[in-house]
């Protein structure tokens, strides 16, 4: 039996043994078709519906719409030969040596990390059901948009920091990034988002810590019984009073002997002075960049969790990876002008 468009084809099909004892299929050679094989089509239907969604939910979407039963286990091992296939054709993209000389004239970058769950065996004879465990490993999610653009380009990458800035930059590239484009990064202060984001971009351009998660440390520090002074301090911070603002808690800092957990006001006022080079944020409002990193917030949830953090769910690592880097491509190829169809085409000659 045969899938078919959008019904069933079933042939009796005759088939001839070789003189040499091989079997012969005369139709199905004609015809182009396998045994438990699956179309060209089906297989790039399973690879937009699967990555969006659980795999038997997936396998129920395509017998209800189109008309194919699949094997949920089919499917799994369809998308994840796919989304292997995309994974080690994003690794293997050259750096990013050069870049144009027109382009954006402003790039918004951001970058943060997430926790995945990762299912790990312990090594040791026996039940390998016994010798599971469940871990969390981090991966970075990276996007780039060009300012005032609605389309963000995403990139993913579960290695080290040479990976995760290479995979930085080719996002960057792909939504504009020039010679002459001011880059203006954002994080929530980690050292690792700035350190790549100096190394990766240079100049021009400029590091934000993200705003809100500045409020977070001004607003555990702020005076009891002082309602306004988180607003007060994040104003100060817009009309480019850094200096003030830094100054403020010295006075009311907790003695040394204090344990961290107990000493907020420490804590805030180590953050901002050990980043005072980092908080012109005047500057930004006034080319109307954003001051907040809710690109790769909203990224975290649409474009990984979605699909990678659902409830009681767990990954192997490589098919977490596979998952996470076609839907990334998936978010980011533009399927208006064809290059969609045309990706397909060049990895399903490649797999045949």
């Amino acid at each position: 039996m045969w899938h078919c468009g959008y019904g069933r084809l079933e042939v009796a099909e005759r088939v001839w043994q070789g003189r040499a004892g091989a079997w012969q299929r005369p139709f199905a050679a004609q015809a182009g078709v396998s045994g438990r094989g699956c179309s060209r089509r089906l297989r790039r239907l399973t690879g937009d519906l699967a990555p969006e969604e659980p795999f038997g939910r997936a396998a129920a979407r395509l017998d209800e719409h189109h008309g194919v039963t699949l094997a949920p286990s089919t499917l799994r091992l369809l998308t994840l030969r796919h989304a292997g296939a995309l994974a080690g054709r994003q690794l293997a993209r050259a750096p990013v040596r050069t870049l144009p000389a027109a382009g954006a004239a402003a790039l918004v970058v951001e970058a943060d990390g997430t926790l995945l769950p990762q299912v790990e065996f312990a090594p040791g004879p026996g039940d390998r059901r016994k010798l599971r465990r469940v871990a969390y490993r981090e991966v970075r999610l990276l996007a780039a948009q060009a300012a005032g653009q609605a389309h963000a380009h995403y990139a993913v990458s579960f290695g080290d920091p040479d990976e995760v800035g290479g995979q930085w930059q080719h996002a960057a590239r792909q939504a504009g990034w020039a010679a002459s484009t001011c880059i203006h990064a954002l994080g929530d202060g980690a050292e690792w988002i700035a350190g790549l984001a100096r190394t990766g971009f240079g100049v021009p351009g400029r590091y934000l810590p993200d705003l809100c998660h500045v409020g977070g440390y001004l607003a555990a520090a702020a005076p009891a019984g002082e309602a306004d002074c988180l607003s007060r301090q994040k104003a100060a911070l817009c009309q480019g009073r850094a200096a003030a603002v830094i100054a403020a808690p010295v006075a009311r800092r907790e003695p040394a002997a204090t344990p961290e957990p107990a000493a907020p006001v420490r804590a805030a006022h180590r953050y901002l002075a050990n980043r005072s080079d980092q908080l012109d944020y005047p500057a930004a409002l006034a080319r109307g960049l954003p001051i907040g990193s809710g690109l790769i917030e909203s990224g975290h949830k649409h474009v990984l969790q979605k699909r990678l953090k659902l409830p009681g769910a767990a990954w192997l690592r490589t098919n977490s990876a596979a998952i996470a880097h076609a839907r990334v491509v998936r978010a980011r190829v533009v399927r208006a002008n064809g290059g969609w169809s045309a990706y397909w085409a060049s990895l399903l000659h490649a797999q045949n």
